[in-house]
Protein backbone atom coordinates (compact mmCIF):
# COMPACT_ATOMS: atom_id res chain seq x y z
CA UNK A 1 0.00 0.00 0.00
CA UNK A 2 2.55 2.70 1.16
CA UNK A 3 5.86 0.92 -0.54
CA UNK A 4 7.23 -0.03 2.79
CA UNK A 5 9.01 -2.98 3.78
CA UNK A 6 9.19 -3.41 7.14
CA UNK A 7 12.17 -5.38 8.56
CA UNK A 8 12.35 -6.73 11.76
CA UNK A 9 13.33 -10.17 13.85
CA UNK A 10 10.04 -12.68 14.18
CA UNK A 11 10.31 -13.96 17.84
CA UNK A 12 10.93 -17.94 18.42
CA UNK A 13 8.76 -20.32 19.13
CA UNK A 14 9.12 -20.55 22.44
CA UNK A 15 6.81 -23.25 23.41
CA UNK A 16 8.33 -26.17 25.68
CA UNK A 17 8.86 -28.49 21.92
CA UNK A 18 10.47 -26.07 20.43
CA UNK A 19 12.93 -25.23 22.78
CA UNK A 20 13.67 -28.61 23.23
CA UNK A 21 14.50 -29.63 19.52
CA UNK A 22 12.89 -32.80 19.95
CA UNK A 23 9.09 -32.24 20.66
CA UNK A 24 6.41 -31.38 18.05
CA UNK A 25 6.14 -27.69 17.76
CA UNK A 26 3.86 -25.69 16.12
CA UNK A 27 5.09 -26.50 12.67
CA UNK A 28 5.12 -29.87 13.33
CA UNK A 29 1.08 -30.00 13.00
CA UNK A 30 -0.97 -29.69 9.75
CA UNK A 31 -3.38 -26.74 10.04
CA UNK A 32 -6.72 -27.63 7.50
CA UNK A 33 -7.88 -23.71 7.39
CA UNK A 34 -11.02 -25.12 5.58
CA UNK A 35 -12.25 -27.68 7.59
CA UNK A 36 -10.71 -25.86 10.87
CA UNK A 37 -8.54 -28.48 12.01
CA UNK A 38 -5.18 -29.63 13.17
CA UNK A 39 -3.71 -32.66 11.96
CA UNK A 40 -0.49 -34.16 14.43
CA UNK A 41 2.47 -35.29 12.95
CA UNK A 42 0.92 -39.32 13.54
CA UNK A 43 -2.23 -37.96 11.81
CA UNK A 44 -5.05 -37.97 14.28
CA UNK A 45 -7.56 -34.99 13.73
CA UNK A 46 -8.40 -32.26 16.66
CA UNK A 47 -11.18 -32.45 18.28
CA UNK A 48 -12.12 -28.79 19.02
CA UNK A 49 -11.47 -25.79 17.33
CA UNK A 50 -12.21 -22.48 19.36
CA UNK A 51 -11.13 -18.69 19.34
CA UNK A 52 -8.90 -17.58 22.45
CA UNK A 53 -8.50 -14.13 23.13
CA UNK A 54 -5.52 -13.36 24.63
CA UNK A 55 -3.42 -9.86 25.91
CA UNK A 56 -6.01 -8.08 23.41
CA UNK A 57 -4.64 -10.79 20.37
CA UNK A 58 -6.93 -13.82 18.57
CA UNK A 59 -5.88 -16.93 18.91
CA UNK A 60 -7.19 -20.09 17.63
CA UNK A 61 -6.78 -22.93 19.29
CA UNK A 62 -7.01 -26.97 18.21
CA UNK A 63 -7.74 -29.13 20.73
CA UNK A 64 -7.23 -32.81 20.36
CA UNK A 65 -8.93 -35.68 22.10
CA UNK A 66 -7.84 -37.52 24.91
CA UNK A 67 -8.85 -41.15 23.37
CA UNK A 68 -6.22 -40.28 20.64
CA UNK A 69 -3.71 -38.69 22.93
CA UNK A 70 -3.40 -40.93 26.06
CA UNK A 71 -2.08 -44.28 23.76
CA UNK A 72 0.26 -42.38 21.51
CA UNK A 73 3.64 -43.50 21.45
CA UNK A 74 5.03 -39.45 21.04
CA UNK A 75 3.07 -38.58 24.15
CA UNK A 76 6.20 -37.31 25.34
CA UNK A 77 7.29 -35.16 22.93
CA UNK A 78 4.50 -33.85 22.11
CA UNK A 79 2.92 -32.96 25.92
CA UNK A 80 4.27 -32.90 29.40
CA UNK A 81 0.83 -33.36 30.66
CA UNK A 82 -0.04 -36.39 32.12
CA UNK A 83 -3.21 -36.80 31.71
CA UNK A 84 -4.35 -33.69 29.49
CA UNK A 85 -4.62 -34.07 25.47
CA UNK A 86 -2.21 -31.38 23.43
CA UNK A 87 -3.53 -28.23 22.40
CA UNK A 88 -2.16 -26.24 19.97
CA UNK A 89 -2.38 -22.50 19.26
CA UNK A 90 -2.41 -20.61 16.32
CA UNK A 91 -2.71 -16.82 14.85
CA UNK A 92 -5.55 -16.22 12.35
CA UNK A 93 -4.49 -17.67 8.64
CA UNK A 94 -3.73 -14.33 7.35
CA UNK A 95 -1.13 -13.67 10.23
CA UNK A 96 0.09 -17.17 10.59
CA UNK A 97 0.75 -17.73 7.32
CA UNK A 98 2.50 -14.40 7.49
CA UNK A 99 4.73 -15.66 10.44
CA UNK A 100 5.49 -18.75 9.21
CA UNK A 101 7.49 -17.68 6.18
CA UNK A 102 9.03 -14.87 8.07
CA UNK A 103 10.36 -16.77 10.28
CA UNK A 104 11.92 -18.92 7.38
CA UNK A 105 12.77 -16.02 5.60
CA UNK A 106 15.08 -15.03 8.99
CA UNK A 107 17.18 -17.78 8.74
CA UNK A 108 18.39 -16.91 5.11
CA UNK A 109 22.00 -15.20 4.57
CA UNK A 110 20.12 -11.91 2.04
CA UNK A 111 17.91 -11.48 5.59
CA UNK A 112 20.35 -11.34 7.90
CA UNK A 113 22.57 -8.90 5.32
CA UNK A 114 19.42 -7.13 4.96
CA UNK A 115 18.81 -6.83 8.98
CA UNK A 116 22.31 -5.84 9.44
CA UNK A 117 22.13 -2.36 7.92
CA UNK A 118 18.66 -1.86 10.44
CA UNK A 119 20.79 -3.04 13.05
CA UNK A 120 23.39 -0.63 12.41
CA UNK A 121 20.98 2.20 12.84
CA UNK A 122 19.70 1.22 16.15
CA UNK A 123 22.21 2.83 18.31
CA UNK A 124 21.64 5.94 16.31
CA UNK A 125 18.31 5.82 16.90
CA UNK A 126 17.99 5.03 20.34
CA UNK A 127 20.51 7.82 21.67
CA UNK A 128 18.01 10.03 19.67
CA UNK A 129 14.97 8.43 21.64
CA UNK A 130 17.01 9.11 25.29
CA UNK A 131 19.11 11.98 24.62
CA UNK A 132 17.02 13.81 22.55
CA UNK A 133 13.20 13.44 22.95
CA UNK A 134 12.23 11.86 19.59
CA UNK A 135 10.19 9.66 21.15
CA UNK A 136 6.79 11.90 21.07
CA UNK A 137 6.78 14.68 18.47
CA UNK A 138 6.19 18.09 20.26
CA UNK A 139 3.96 19.82 17.33
CA UNK A 140 1.53 18.95 15.10
CA UNK A 141 1.32 18.37 11.35
CA UNK A 142 3.83 16.57 8.91
CA UNK A 143 5.81 19.95 8.34
CA UNK A 144 6.34 20.64 11.77
CA UNK A 145 7.32 17.46 12.92
CA UNK A 146 9.89 17.31 9.90
CA UNK A 147 11.23 20.26 11.28
CA UNK A 148 11.64 18.41 14.76
CA UNK A 149 13.30 15.32 12.98
CA UNK A 150 15.71 17.15 11.67
CA UNK A 151 16.92 19.39 14.19
CA UNK A 152 16.95 16.67 16.25
CA UNK A 153 19.36 14.93 13.90
CA UNK A 154 21.41 17.94 14.37
CA UNK A 155 21.65 17.70 17.79
CA UNK A 156 22.75 14.37 17.69
CA UNK A 157 25.56 15.15 15.02
CA UNK A 158 26.52 17.73 17.34
CA UNK A 159 26.65 15.91 20.16
CA UNK A 160 28.76 13.27 18.78
CA UNK A 161 31.07 15.84 17.47
CA UNK A 162 31.40 17.12 20.83
CA UNK A 163 32.28 13.49 22.15
CA UNK A 164 34.75 12.79 19.46
CA UNK A 165 36.17 16.22 20.09
CA UNK A 166 36.66 15.70 24.19
CA UNK A 167 39.92 13.83 24.76
CA UNK A 168 40.41 14.76 28.72
CA UNK A 169 38.11 11.61 29.21
CA UNK A 170 40.59 8.82 29.04
CA UNK A 171 37.70 6.16 30.47
CA UNK A 172 35.94 6.11 27.40
CA UNK A 173 35.81 3.00 25.67
CA UNK A 174 37.32 3.21 22.15
CA UNK A 175 34.84 2.80 19.41
CA UNK A 176 34.59 -0.05 16.88
CA UNK A 177 36.59 1.91 14.40
CA UNK A 178 39.36 3.16 16.43
CA UNK A 179 39.83 -0.79 17.81
CA UNK A 180 40.13 -1.40 14.18
CA UNK A 181 42.40 1.63 13.08
CA UNK A 182 44.67 1.11 16.25
CA UNK A 183 45.17 -2.97 15.05
CA UNK A 184 45.89 -1.98 11.67
CA UNK A 185 48.84 0.08 12.67
CA UNK A 186 46.83 3.58 11.69
CA UNK A 187 46.94 6.86 14.14
CA UNK A 188 43.77 8.75 14.50
CA UNK A 189 44.82 12.30 13.97
CA UNK A 190 41.67 14.98 15.32
CA UNK A 191 41.93 17.91 14.35
CA UNK A 192 42.74 20.69 16.50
Amino acid sequence: MHGITLLGPVLADNSRQAKADSGFDKTAFTIDWGKEQAICPRGATSASWTELHVSGDTYLQARFAERDCRPCPDRARCTSSATGPRSVAVLPRALHEIQMRNRLDQQTEQWQRRYAIRAGIEATLSQNVRAHGLRRARYRGLARTHVQHVLTAMACNLSRLADWQDTTSSTRRASRFQTLCTTAGFTIVRPL
